[in-house]
């Protein structure tokens, strides 16, 4: 097959493909404009399937075009026109020490509106602050949280005295314990006696209610009250129950660590070798922790 044949082949496919896009756009109530159709007319072949591909594509729906024209997605509208305020801002655990005294009042002024139970952490480093204002501000909010907390705590109680089968006014008044517990603003007896009150709690609980972080909530608190014997027993349960649940198993090796108990901690990690646990990467980061210094 020669030139002049390859060629006629190709502008007669070229003559067909335009002719069914010119009909084609007519039967389908989309026909092509003249600049459309120039187009596919000038460009060989690939020209005629652009237009059959106009043909076939679907209209855009003007109301979305709409919305993207007059209301463009946030990450472009970032770079077209980025927030004034965006360069004023900061972390608030930097902008506590840095900052100037008006600018921290106004941050501690935004803590007070917020919820206080999300910001304790940032009250309790502001009450150390150097501006006088700034800290009496963080240490009355933390005050008012206590007392707010401890009047809740109070009520839960008195609610669950009523009603000791409840099982969910039990589960939440120990939701509030641990977060009382572990926002930091308990030290001495106070904290030893929440921890108590704790432990009441979770022992009361039935198996069936005692899922695996309630149970490893148990064992670390029970360390935590000097109990280790009754910790490691208490975690040891949960691995019965929950086998391939890492938490139970790092519970205990923290026990071991805890009570230097590295003979105890060796035969956890034999048994550790074919107890088949689905590891996550940090949970085997701190198993690998645990587990260091044992040859």
């Amino acid at each position: 097959m020669d030139k002049l044949t390859v060629v006629l082949l190709i502008g007669i496919v070229h003559i067909l493909l335009f002719l069914a896009a010119l009909l084609l756009g007519k039967r389908r109530g989309r026909p092509l404009s003249g600049g459309e159709a120039l187009f596919c007319f000038l460009l060989p072949v690939f020209g005629p399937v652009c237009g059959l591909e106009l043909v076939y594509s679907r209209e855009p729906d003007p109301e979305l075009l709409r919305e993207m024209v007059m209301n463009p997605d946030a990450m472009r509208k970032s770079y077209i026109a980025p927030d004034p305020e965006a360069p004023e801002t900061a972390p608030m655990e930097e902008a506590f020490l840095i900052s100037e005294p008006h600018v921290r009042r106004d941050m501690m002024m935004k803590l007070l509106n917020d919820d206080p139970e999300h910001n304790v952490e940032l009250l309790m480093i502001a009450r150390f602050n150097d501006d006088p204002e700034t800290a009496h501000y963080a240490t009355a909010a933390l005050t008012e949280y206590q007392r707010q907390t401890e009047m809740s705590l109070q009520q839960s109680q008195a609610l669950l005295a009523k009603q000791p089968d409840d099982g969910e006014a039990r589960l939440e008044y120990i939701r509030r314990l641990r977060t009382y517990i572990n926002s930091g603003l308990l030290e001495g007896s106070l904290l030893e006696r929440q921890r108590i009150l704790l432990e009441q709690e979770l022992n009361r609980l039935t198996e069936e209610e005692t899922d695996v972080g309630l149970g490893c909530l148990r064992a670390k608190n029970l360390l935590e009250l000097g109990r280790a014997p009754e910790a490691a027993k208490a975690a040891r349960a949960m691995i019965t129950r929950f086998p391939g649940e890492e938490e139970p198993w790092l519970e205990l090796m923290r026990i071991y660590v805890e009570c230097r108990d590295s003979r105890s901690l060796t035969a956890l990690k034999r048994e550790l070798d074919g107890a088949g646990v689905f590891w996550s990467y940090a949970g085997r980061e701190k198993m690998e922790y645990f587990l260091k210094g044992i040859s």
